[in-house]
């Protein structure tokens, strides 16, 4: 069975990994040491209502590298209520958390904290880590937390920000630039072209809460193909340009990046009933000062059967995104998360739409050779997740 653990510090700031010693204790299980409460576990009350959608979430994240301030209950509640909400993959997830007070673990079954350790955080309000089988799995649970950060920007008081930074997850208590639906995801491709994607809602009528609470993670597809909006606005979700720019002059996306590097930038395909094409998030395709929003074909013809050769278990599905990374960057921790990243964002963005979505990762050598010549993707990306996706199947 699968386990999922939360460790969070009431009062203050949060560090990510350095506050806690997982080594000491095997996965799955937790010590417990005395904590600021003396072994007391303590109920967080219930997440908040902040109506904001998952779009306009997506729409206005950035990161905020210079975390301050402390937390409230009802803050700290909603992040890591939301970050308990993301699927596990490998064998295991626990999420620890940590604040100017201590390190606590968390069970998201009855939204509750027991003390860990005495360890503080180090900077910020507080602090999330991970220990886990899959860095693909932190990412899936990252990117829940900092969209519950971002939905709280609409809530009176002092706003929660937000940064990962290497493997830490830091949240601070301070003035952000607030909501926008500002659309910057256009198409450079005319209308006619096969590639042209129309531009993606950043607005949206579902409440985040509601969307977390109800994930749709699930591997029973209805054979109806997705419109050309639908996987506008699920591309856009997963690694789509927003307003905000970063370091270097960079454009920013609907998920942070490690030094603003974007790895998945021209590595992420879409295999359908029409063929298997590239996405462009950027024109030229590697100029991360650029924007774009449009589609690359790759392969005409559906490829779909050829894929679901290549990967044992892949469920029968309308509609593929493939992740890849380039071989420099298929090692990399931080690569690896971003990864998760993008499936994490799709997962929300099509419980959203009323659609549903699985994910097929551990892909061994052989599976990613195969992928690569089932789709034509070229051989220096490579596939670590499949993301399938579209309608419900009726039960």
């Amino acid at each position: 069975m699968k386990k999922i653990m939360l460790v969070c510090v009431l009062g203050a700031s949060f560090v990510l990994g350095g506050c806690v010693t997982p080594s000491a204790t095997p996965p799955g299980q937790v010590s417990s040491p005395p904590g600021p409460e003396g072994g007391t576990k303590i109920s967080l009350p219930e997440p908040v209502m902040t109506g904001q959608s998952v779009e306009i979430c997506l729409n206005s994240r950035y990161s905020d590298h210079d975390p301050v301030g402390t937390a409230t209950d009802q803050q700290i509640s909603n992040v890591l209520w939301a970050a308990g909400k993301a699927p596990i993959i490998g064998s295991f997830r626990n999420i620890y958390v940590a604040t100017q007070n201590g390190t606590y673990l968390c069970n998201p079954d009855d939204n509750s904290l027991s003390p860990y350790t005495e360890d503080t955080a180090d900077r910020g309000a507080f602090v999330m880590s991970y220990e886990r089988e899959l860095a693909f799995d932190a990412g899936l649970s990252y990117m829940p937390a900092i969209l519950a950060s971002v939905s709280l920007w609409g809530s009176p008081g002092a706003s929660v920000s937000n940064c990962p930074m290497r493997s830490k997850l830091y949240f601070g208590v301070q003035e952000v630039r607030g909501l926008t639906p500002e659309v910057v995801a256009h198409c450079s491709l005319p209308t006619t072209d096969e590639g042209w994607l129309p531009d993606p809602k950043t607005t949206g009528d579902d409440k985040i809460e509601t969307v977390l609470a109800n994930l749709k993670y699930t591997e029973n597809f209805n054979e109806a193909n997705l419109t050309k909006q639908q996987l506008s606005q699920l591309l856009w979700a997963g690694y789509g340009c927003t307003a905000h720019q970063v370091a270097y002059g960079r454009k920013g996306l609907t998920v942070p990046s490690a030094t603003a590097r974007y790895f998945l930038t021209g590595t992420i395909y879409l295999v359908n009933e029409n063929g298997v094409y590239r996405y462009h998030n950027r024109n030229p395709d590697m100029d991360l000062t650029t924007r774009d929003h449009r589609l690359e074909l790759i392969r005409a013809g559906d490829a779909r059967d050829n894929l679901r050769s290549a990967v044992a278990g892949l469920r029968q599905a309308p509609c593929y995104v493939v992740l890849c990374l380039r071989s420099s960057d298929a090692g990399q921790e931080f690569a690896q998360l971003e990864a998760g990243f993008v499936a994490s964002n799709m997962l929300m963005q099509a419980t959203a739409m009323g659609l549903v979505c699985y994910f097929d990762t551990k892909l061994t050598e052989a599976e990613q050779k195969s992928v690569q010549t089932a789709t034509g993707i070229s051989a220096g990306h490579i596939p670590q997740a499949v993301v399938s996706l579209g309608i419900p199947r009726e039960q």
